[in-house]
C-alpha cells in the first residue's frame, strides 16, 4: 500500500487503479469495513481515497477523530489497497462539485466509485450521490445502504456515544475490532510503582477520542507481543490535582523497560469508573480488586 499525503487539486497520481472507495471512516468501523469488501468485489486492484482531517472534525474543535491517522493506516492495510490517497480537505472543501468529479477522473484516473449514502463532496457539501452518477453514469457509481445491527445504523456517533457511556464492548461490536489507542510510552511520576502496580503511561501520538474516564480490562501491543494489562484512563482524583488526562497501563506479569516504545492499547471491558477515595490505602485496596476483575475477563 503506497500512501499519498496531502493530496491537493493539484496532485496527479499516476499509477492510480481506476476503481475506488471513498468517504472520511471516521474509526473505520464496519459500515466502512463493508464498503471496503465492495470494492474488492468489483477489483482486487483498487484505491481508499480519504481526508488527512475528518470533514465533521475539521468544522468542530471539539470533535476528536475514533482513531489516529496511524491506526486508520493499519486497518486500511488489511484490505491490501494499491493506495491510500488523503486528501487535503480544507484544499478539497473549496473546489466545487464538478471541480472535485474532474480531479477524481483527471487526476487519479478514477472509472468506478464506492460510496456511503449519505457521501458529500465539493464547497459548502454541494456534491452528493446524483452529483457522481451524473458525471460518471450510474453503472460505474457504486452504492452502499447503512450497516444495520439489531436494526440500529453503525455510525461513528453511536460508537462515541458508547464509549462515553463506558459501553466499550457494544463499541466494540460496532468498530469489529477492539476500540485502542495508540501512542508511545513516557515516564510517569512512577505513582503506580510506589504502591507496587507498575502502569506504563501513554502519550497519544494524535489527539483522539478518549473513552469514558475509569478502569478497564485490557490488552497492549508491544513490538507486535500481546500482553493482558489493566487500564486506567482519567485525571487521578486521589493523587493529582491536575486536569490532565492520563492513560495507565499495569501488564500483567512483565517487567520490561518499554520507554520509548510505540504501543497499542486495546480496550476489551469496562470495569468501574473513575473514583476520589479517601487515601492512598483505599486506592491500593481498590486496585487489587480491579486487577481480580480483569484477570477473570481474560
Amino acid at each position: 500500500m503506497k500512501i499519498y499525503n496531502n493530496s491537493t487539486p493539484d496532485t496527479n497520481i499516476e499509477n492510480s487503479s481506476g476503481v475506488v472507495c471513498i468517504g472520511g471512516f471516521d474509526g473505520i468501523h464496519l459500515a466502512h469495513q463493508q464498503l471496503f469488501r465492495k470494492t474488492i468485489s468489483i477489483s482486487t486492484e483498487f484505491d481508499i481515497i480519504t481526508f488527512e482531517v475528518i470533514p465533521k472534525i475539521y468544522f468542530n474543535d471539539d470533535l476528536k477523530p475514533l482513531i489516529s491517522n496511524k491506526g486508520r493506516e493499519i486497518i486500511f492495510s488489511t484490505f491490501n489497497p494499491n493506495n491510500l490517497i488523503y486528501l487535503n480537505f480544507e484544499n478539497f472543501n473549496k473546489i466545487s462539485q464538478e471541480q472535485f468529479c474532474n480531479y477524481l477522473q483527471n487526476n487519479l484516473n478514477v472509472k468506478k466509485i464506492v460510496v456511503g449514502k449519505d457521501f458529500k463532496f465539493g464547497n459548502n457539501r454541494s456534491g452528493d450521490i446524483t452529483s457522481l452518477i451524473n458525471f460518471f453514469g450510474v453503472e460505474n457509481v457504486y452504492l452502499l445502504d447503512d450497516f444495520l445491527i439489531d436494526n440500529e445504523k453503525v455510525s461513528s456517533t453511536k460508537i462515541r456515544y458508547y464509549l462515553s457511556n463506558g459501553e466499550i464492548e457494544k463499541a466494540n461490536v460496532y468498530l469489529g475490532r477492539e476500540f485502542s489507542l495508540i501512542g508511545t510510552v513516557i515516564e510517569g511520576k512512577k505513582l503506580g510503582r510506589s504502591l507496587g502496580f507498575p502502569t506504563a503511561n501513554l502519550l497519544l501520538d494524535q489527539d483522539t477520542f478518549i473513552p469514558n474516564f475509569g478502569v478497564y480490562a485490557g490488552k497492549i501491543n508491544i513490538d507486535n507481543e500481546i500482553f493482558n494489562a489493566i487500564v486506567n484512563i482519567g485525571i487521578n482524583p486521589t493523587v493529582d490535582d491536575q486536569s490532565t488526562v492520563k492513560i495507565e497501563a499495569h501488564i500483567f506479569d512483565f517487567s520490561s523497560d518499554i520507554y520509548d516504545k510505540k504501543v497499542e492499547l486495546s480496550l476489551n471491558k469496562f470495569i468501574r469508573n473513575e473514583i476520589k477515595f479517601n487515601n492512598i490505602d483505599e486506592l491500593k485496596i481498590q486496585i487489587a480488586e480491579d486487577i481480580k476483575t480483569a484477570k477473570k475477563y481474560f
